[in-house]
Order: C-alpha cells, then sequence, then structure tokens
C-alpha cells in the first residue's frame, strides 16, 4: 500500500497520471491511424459520405472504442460508465489528432467548406480512436531491459561496451524497419507530391517539430526509459534517443523516395526537402513503433 500512497502524495489531483494516460492514447492512435491520413482515397470518401454515413461512421467508431477499451483502453477504469466515458474520450482524440494532420498537410484549412472539413475529420478519426482505445496494449509497459523469462530474469553476461553496441545496434535497425514498413506504401504515392507542394518553408519547421514530438511520446508515454544501461553516455539520454530515432526515419524517409518515389519529388533539392518533411512525419512514427517490438 505504500506504492500507491506515494503516487497519490506526489499526484494529489491525478493530473500526471491524465497526462500520461492521454499520451498513451495519442501514441496509440498515431501509430494505428497515421498511413490513413496519408491516404488521397479517404479525403475524398470524406467529402462524399452523406450526413446519415457520417452519423453512423461515428456510431460504429463509438461501439468499436468501447468495446476496446474493455480490453485494453488507455486508463485502468474497468467500470462500465468508466469505459464508456474513455471511449468518448478516444474519439475526441481521434478526431482531434486526425483535425490536426488533416491541417498539418494542407488538406482541411479556415477556408474549407464546413461539410468538407466534418465529412474528412469524422472518416479519419475513426481508425486514430481506436489505435488509442488499444493503447495500453500497444504502448504501455514496453521496457527494454533485456531480461529473459527463461534465464529467470538475469541480465546478459559479457564485455559491457559490446553489450551495448548490441543493444544500440538492435535500436537502430528497429527505427529502420519500423519506418520503412510504415512508408513502403506511402512513398511511392502521389499524395507525397501534393502535400509537399502545400508546404511552406515555415510549415515544414512545424511538421518537423511535430513529427520529434510524437517520437517522444510514443517512446516515453509508453514506459520507454526502463531498460538496462550497459554503459552510461549521452546516448541514452532522452534527447538522444529521440534525435537518433528521427535520423534514422528520415534518412529511410530519403532512401525511398529516391528509390521508388514519385519523379516529381526528387525534381530538385527544394522539393526534395519537402517531400522528406512530408513522408518523415508517418517514417517517425513507424521508427518509434518498431522500437517499442525489439
Amino acid at each position: 500500500m505504500a506504492e500507491p500512497r506515494a503516487q497519490q502524495s506526489n499526484d494529489p489531483h491525478g493530473w500526471r497520471q491524465e497526462a500520461r494516460d492521454l499520451s498513451a492514447a495519442v501514441a496509440g492512435g498515431a501509430i494505428v491511424g497515421m498511413p490513413l491520413l496519408y491516404t488521397m482515397e479517404m479525403w475524398l470518401r470524406g467529402m462524399m459520405l452523406s450526413e446519415w454515413h457520417l452519423g453512423a461512421i461515428l456510431a460504429l467508431t463509438l461501439v468499436v472504442t468501447f468495446l476496446s477499451s474493455l480490453e485494453s483502453g488507455f486508463r485502468n477504469d474497468d467500470t462500465l460508465v468508466g469505459t464508456a466515458m474513455e471511449s468518448v474520450t478516444s474519439v475526441g482524440i481521434g478526431a482531434a489528432f486526425a483535425a490536426a494532420v488533416l491541417a498539418l498537410v494542407g488538406e482541411i484549412s479556415l477556408d474549407s467548406a464546413p461539410r468538407e472539413i466534418l465529412g474528412k475529420i469524422v472518416l479519419q478519426a475513426a481508425a486514430v480512436s481506436i489505435g488509442a482505445a488499444f493503447a495500453n496494449a500497444q504502448v504501455r509497459g514496453k521496457s527494454r531491459t533485456g531480461e529473459d523469462p527463461q534465464d529467470g530474469g538475469r541480465p546478459p553476461e559479457g564485455d559491457p561496451e559490446a553489450l551495448q553496441l548490441r543493444a544500440d545496434l538492435r535500436d537502430f535497425s528497429a527505427a529502420m524497419a519500423g519506418s520503412l514498413l510504415f512508408t513502403m506504401n506511402i512513398a511511392s504515392t502521389e499524395e507525397i507530391v501534393i502535400i509537399a507542394s502545400r508546404l511552406s518553408p515555415w510549415r515544414q519547421v512545424v511538421m518537423v517539430g511535430v513529427s520529434v514530438a510524437l517520437c517522444y511520446i510514443i517512446l516515453f508515454a509508453s514506459g520507454f526509459e526502463r531498460h538496462d544501461v550497459y554503459v552510461k553516455s549521452l546516448f541514452q539520454s532522452r534527447a538522444f534517443e529521440t534525435l537518433m530515432t528521427c535520423a534514422v526515419s528520415l534518412l529511410m524517409a530519403l532512401v525511398l523516395l529516391c528509390l521508388i518515389g514519385e519523379r516529381e519529388a526528387t525534381s530538385d533539392l527544394s522539393t526534395l526537402v519537402a517531400s522528406v518533411v512530408v513522408l518523415g512525419l508517418p517514417a517517425i512514427v513507424g521508427g518509434a513503433a518498431g522500437r517499442l517490438v525489439v
């Protein structure tokens, strides 16, 4: 009982716990929903659906997130009322996240028709909401202790520098694999060129900032900092691990654009930079997600 009391005294109003819960929900929603937010067919379908269809999608999303929250959720509340409130919050997070990303890539704006904005947000929010509802299963408790249940949880033996190098290479390869998985089916699409053509330099800077922030949230909202460090250095800090994941993911975005991207995406330096920034957002989300599974 001492540990819960200590946590309660450190967080008497529960705000820190709520912030951690919401961060986990955002992380889960980003992992599941990000690829669909870059899909032109989803943009167009959202514009075409009737009010009846949008209402049905919203109702279905609420039902699915409620059932998902019973199994996982992003809060530790097992009551039906708490689960219902959590499902509503998941849909709200999904809508807010979808709206933010769609605005960031220039797909919705203040000049857009309200009906068009609503349709795109409701449709795109469905996947993000479900990801938020599965946050506990996706991103919570992903420590990197390197413990093997078969050996009783004992840390591996060997040269610390060699063990640390092995761990760092594992993180590096996981970020590469995750970013590749998330962007392989996006890099060759016309959407990258379309979005890149909309982005002014300052919006590119904002997108990079959002990408780094999402990477940090995904990595550390899950308790990812709990891991064995064999050789203490700057390379094991939160800041470096976040920046390393972002750098690897942006490199993968560049490589994919050069290999399979539209010719217009690499036609000149300014367009290439914009295209890398655009593809970098899902690549960084994928890179961070990849590191959660190693």
